[in-house]
């Protein structure tokens, strides 16, 4: 998975254990260059360990029944965690007691022109513990003669570095290479001499840019930093998506030959106004259990019109504040044991238009997208639908998403169910009628005379589907069928989904039982407003800044999880589509096998009952107010109250 990497490396400043020291030593941002693509740093890692502990989390990782677990998947992030550090000569339990200071862990690309370039950049602050890491180094060298890697020295940058060149392994046009160097109290390894030499140069005053220069960087800190009014945070993070985007390919390989560049796409359609995203986050804050901000920077510039912001399908991205505070509070139909409630406003009408290029450009042609719709509309043997009548002039800028979870857990227990507001319900309702009346997929129910559309795939890949995703590229459905063939794999299928039209708004839902029920229990509830947990939440974020909104989110983290705790608990987490689970699943994944599904490679069933460790979970929620030049997101935890 492309974020995996990036993951491991932050795994590093949460299981590790560190010594706290006075600061002394250069910034990490003012060392690291400014070709920095994806950096997290914490000043204190004992702090975020104790603050950590001082949650309802960090209770749930020392309660005694969740032990087995816990000690099982710390060996396995501990195999993986040593792995990615074979090539440092690093046994991560050799660096206990070495840090005096700042820690900071970044992937950057030495040369923006070599898209298969990469590096790894470990930062760590020794102030007060210059004898800790000289026998650290001591232990690297013996590592590195035990894993056949040759000594070397040389000076480079105004510093005497130490340089393990490995063996050249099968298939490698170069041998991988490890620098270390201590200076003005900071120990720094790299896998890049380029790097290495441009990290020893800053402490001679270089005037090479850094991290600390960049201004996506620098805006999404200073927004972090007014927007903290000096609370110490636990941990800073910043990545620049597309240069992060083109590392993390580089480290897996590079780019499959096969299917569309989806990087190459994005970056065309206007996408890289997106400069970086930076963020804090803070434990056990005295209100919040977790707090964290993320600043979005994304200043654009002049598009194709001179009144567009931005240009191309990047032009989509258009969520409006709310000019009430109210307006975007759950609406009275919202059930209220939801799992998850998202909503937010969109220009939809226009982001359906300024979708044009971007579908162009996937399917490689100019027109498709014109053609989609003039042959939905004029083909003799279609639904004879005018898509900007029927649908796209109709919809309104609300956009509501629910999510649930049915018990007990299994694949398809996760539901969700998404409703935006239409004009002239009528007529978009006669357009499903016009679109479905006559598929062999669709199948029509009547609930309390409200007609729903069950659309259902059969086992495989589904006849009219032309463009899949996989990783960061498009592949046609040919491509993943010849693929499926060489790797006797079953093809991914497409979600089962319904439609309906309800109370004003269009309702689309992976599961039609979740249609019916929306549909059966309104009238008979007050609506998720006035839950507790919702008030408490809504009360927080209003303290936090909450007011004039384009989205807000809510969680109940105890049923969010659910799903993805009871399929790791079954051993199916390879199987599993859950946000938490693909996370997981990046981190853990084992190799495998033609014909067969990944292995699961932490023991689920050391897992103990869910209802055991449900009361760790809290609610939670987070807001976005867009900004002149970006989004600014404040999401928060909050402890679960007992009942």
């Amino acid at each position: 998975m492309a974020h995996s990497a990036f993951r491991r490396f932050g795994s590093i400043l949460v299981v590790l254990s560190f010594a706290a020291g006075a600061w002394a030593a250069p910034t990490s941002e003012s060392l690291l260059p400014a070709t920095t693509k994806a950096y997290i740093a914490t000043n204190d890692v004992d702090d975020v360990r104790a603050k950590f502990r001082e949650t309802q989390l960090g209770e749930l990782v020392n309660d005694p029944v969740m032990k087995p677990f816990i000690d099982d998947m710390k060996d396995q992030i501990g195999k993986k965690l040593e792995k990615a550090g074979k090539r440092m000569g690093l046994k991560w339990a050799d660096m206990d007691g070495v840090y005096g200071g700042e820690v900071a862990l970044a992937l950057v690309q030495p040369d923006a022109k070599d898209k298969t370039s990469h590096a790894t950049v470990l930062l760590v602050d020794i102030t007060g513990k210059r004898d800790k890491a000289d026998a650290l180094l001591a232990k690297v060298a013996v590592n590195q003669k035990a894993n056949g890697a040759t000594r070397s020295t040389l000076k480079a940058g105004g510093v005497d570095m130490v340089v393990y060149t490995h063996q050249l392994t099968a298939g490698a046009k170069v041998p991988e290479v490890a620098y270390y160097f201590i200076r003005d109290e900071v120990l720094v390894a790299t896998d890049n001499l380029t790097i290495a030499t441009e990290i020893a140069g800053r402490f001679g005053g270089a005037g090479m840019p850094s991290l600390a220069s960049v201004e996506a960087f620098k805006s999404a800190m200073k927004r972090n930093n007014d927007a903290a009014a000096g609370m110490k945070q636990q941990v800073r993070w910043f990545i620049e998506p597309f240069g992060y985007a083109e590392v993390s390919r580089a480290m897996q390989g590079g780019r499959r030959k096969r299917g569309n560049d989806l990087i190459k796409i994005l970056r065309e359609q206007g996408f890289t106004a997106i400069q970086g995203l930076g963020g804090y986050v803070f434990f056990a804050t005295g209100n919040e259990e977790v707090l964290h901000r993320t600043y979005i920077y994304a200043p654009g510039g002049v598009g194709e019109r001179s009144k567009d912001k931005y240009k191309l399908a990047m032009r989509m991205l258009d969520f409006p504040n709310s000019t009430q505070p109210t307006d975007l509070d759950p609406q009275k139909w919202v059930l209220p044991d939801v799992a998850s409630y998202l909503t937010f406003n969109m220009k939809l009408k226009d982001a359906f238009e300024l979708s044009e290029t971007l579908v162009d450009a996937i399917a490689g042609d100019t027109g498709v997208f014109k053609d989609i719709w003039l042959n939905l509309e004029n083909d003799p043997n279609g639904p004879k639908i005018n898509i900007r009548k029927e649908l796209v002039d109709l919809l309104g800028e609300r956009v509501t998403i629910m999510s649930d979870v049915k018990v007990p857990v299994d694949l398809k227990s996760e539901r969700l169910l998404g409703l935006v507001e239409v004009k002239r319900p009528e007529i978009v309702a006669k357009a499903l009628e016009k679109a479905f009346a006559h598929d062999p997929a669709a199948k029509k129910r009547v609930i309390k005379g409200q007609i729903i559309w069950e659309l259902t795939q059969e086992e495989g890949i589904a006849e009219d589907t032309e463009l899949m995703i996989e990783g960061a590229d498009f592949v046609s459905k040919k491509e993943v069928e010849e693929e499926a063939a060489a790797d006797e794999e079953t093809a991914p299928v497409l979600p089962n989904m319904a439609l309906t039209v309800f109370d004003g708004h269009l309702i689309v839902s992976t599961h039609v039982d979740f249609i019916t029920e929306f549909i059966e229990r309104q009238g008979t509830h007050k609506g998720l407003a006035a839950e507790t947990d919702f008030v408490r939440v809504t009360t927080e974020l209003q303290r936090l800044g909450s007011n004039l909104d384009s989205f807000r989110f809510f969680s109940r983290t105890d049923e969010a999880y659910r799903a993805t705790f009871e399929l790791v608990k079954q051993n199916k987490l390879p199987q599993s589509e859950t946000l938490l689970a693909r996370v997981l699943n990046g981190l853990m994944a084992q190799p495998k096998e033609p014909g067969a599904l990944r292995k699961q490679a932490i023991d689920g069933s050391k897992l103990p009952e869910f209802e055991k460790v449900s009361k760790y979970f809290g609610p939670g929620g987070s807001y976005v107010q867009s900004e002149r030049d970006g989004w600014f997101i404040v999401g928060c935890l909050l402890k679960k109250e007992a009942k």
